[in-house]
């Protein structure tokens, strides 16, 4: 044999290059095994921790494949077409990045018109640091965060799904009711789309399917309801009401507008019952030991402003949203109740038996309860609790639509001179609600997210 003889020793693509002698690297099962960890994360699904807490609980126990947390709910208005971006991958997976410009004010003007309402959104979960999560206080807990949007209008159809296309494209109808009974479908559901979905049915005047049996029961068969869930209930049946008034309204002064009024008056003193006995029953929730439902608070501390001085405080933030939101819907509802007692009056000549009787009205009104006089202490009621709702709530924009009904309110006053200094404080409140959201933005920015659902 040669000694000056070359040896070449050839590997193949496949080796990398290397021969038996040299055996290649292990990269394709480090490679793997790194891609069925991001695998592993991006399928990271959370769960509630029984006994299951009400929706409207603001931290509640979830436990995922990385163990248990404490998860705080907030939710905000933001555009969804640019409002996620891809961030640096960490030992954690694929996280998002939110950036700051794309929340957006909530707009709750009803538009009237014929579009179906439509609300899409996406959920995030942020999860706390390790070595934060055997801490106490705030720094411990997670975030799961729920990004909406939503148009102003509420014109929904009844057809059943094979006749109707605008039901079949109702991303959030059409699973059914069945649908929003686990985390984190149950919480959107309860906390962002349905008060959201009623909300534009209400100042829309339009009937929503919400008002359905099955969709005020069937989601809450595993958590249990609030004094918020109760309370919708009957809101959901209020836009039918507003929607019946207004055609009859424009009526001439018949018997027919006469009878039609008295009928509708009929079904809103069953209403009307429904919200007391809820009331009633929020009271005894509460009990003899328990706090007061209200009460004023400190002016020097609470920071109210002239004509809302005597701002009132809460026991918690649910009660506090309770209480706006019964006080507004009373506003808009005892409006209601009101056009429809004028229009008995001014046609009810037309049926009484003599030209001296008074018209008829149907049993159970009291006609004190709806005078413009007692609806103005409704509207002030709101405002003397929005302050506190806004300090505390993680959902800053369910407080829009409640500031725009007493505004419109006020605003209807400033036609005979009065209600100029609660425009004012309206408008003020306004300036507040944004200052509140500009806090949370570069709070939420911070944070890393991990994307877990999409709805609609």
């Amino acid at each position: 044999m040669n000694t000056n003889q070359t040896v070449f020793i050839v590997g193949t693509p496949d080796d990398k290059g290397r021969c038996s002698s040299h055996p290649p690297r292990n990269q394709q099962s480090s490679k793997k095994t790194k891609e069925s960890g991001i695998r592993q994360i991006e399928k990271l699904e959370f769960t509630t921790i029984e006994p299951w807490q009400p929706a409207w609980v603001d931290v509640i126990p979830l436990s995922s494949a990385l163990g248990s947390h404490c998860i705080r709910f907030v939710a905000l208005q933001a555009d969804l077409g640019p409002t996620t971006q891809s961030g640096s991958r960490s030992s954690r997976g694929n996280d998002v990045a939110l950036p700051l410009g794309n929340f957006r004010a909530l707009d709750v003007n009803p538009t009237f018109g014929p579009e179906p309402f439509s609300l899409k959104s996406r959920c995030f979960i942020h999860l706390p640091p390790k070595a934060n999560r055997q801490t106490a206080g705030n720094s411990s807990e997670g975030l799961c965060l729920f990004l909406y949007e939503q148009n102003s209008s509420a014109a929904y159809r009844n057809e059943t799904p094979w006749k109707g296309s605008a039901v079949l494209a109702d991303r959030i109808r059409e699973p059914g009711p069945v649908a929003y009974q686990s985390f984190p479908e149950h919480h959107f559901f309860a906390r962002v789309y349905r008060p959201s979905a009623i909300w534009a049915a209400l100042l829309n005047r339009q009937p929503t399917f919400l008002c359905s049996p099955e969709w005020t029961v069937v989601p809450w068969e595993r958590h249990p309801r609030t004094p918020l869930d109760d309370l919708l209930d009957i809101v959901v049946l209020l836009p039918s009401i507003l929607s019946r008034a207004d055609r009859i309204t424009p009526l001439e002064s018949t018997s027919v507008r006469y009878l039609k009024a008295k009928d509708l008056l009929s079904n809103c003193v069953n209403i009307e019952r429904q919200f007391d006995i809820w009331y009633s029953m929020l009271r005894q929730r509460v009990g003899e030991s328990g706090p007061p439902l209200y009460w004023v608070g400190d002016a020097m501390t609470s920071g109210a402003q002239v004509p809302f001085s005597d701002a009132f405080n809460f026991p918690s933030p649910l009660m506090a949203l309770v209480h706006v939101y019964y006080w507004t819907v009373l506003v808009s509802f005892h409006q209601c109740v009101y056009a429809m007692l004028q229009a008995i009056f001014e046609s009810g000549s037309e049926s009484s038996s003599g030209p001296s009787m008074p018209p008829e009205i149907p049993s159970g009104i009291d006609l004190q309860r709806y005078q413009p006089a007692q609806t103005r202490i409704l509207a002030a009621n709101v405002c003397r609790g929005l302050d506190f709702a806004l300090q505390t709530t993680g959902q800053p924009d369910l407080l829009a639509a409640p500031l725009w009904v007493v505004n419109e309110f006020y605003s209807g006053m400033r036609r005979f001179g009065d209600g100029e200094l609660e425009c004012l404080w309206c408008a003020g409140f306004r300036g507040r609600l944004e200052a509140k959201r500009g806090e949370m933005n570069p709070w939420l920015r911070e944070k890393k997210w991990i994307e877990i659902r999409q709805f609609g």
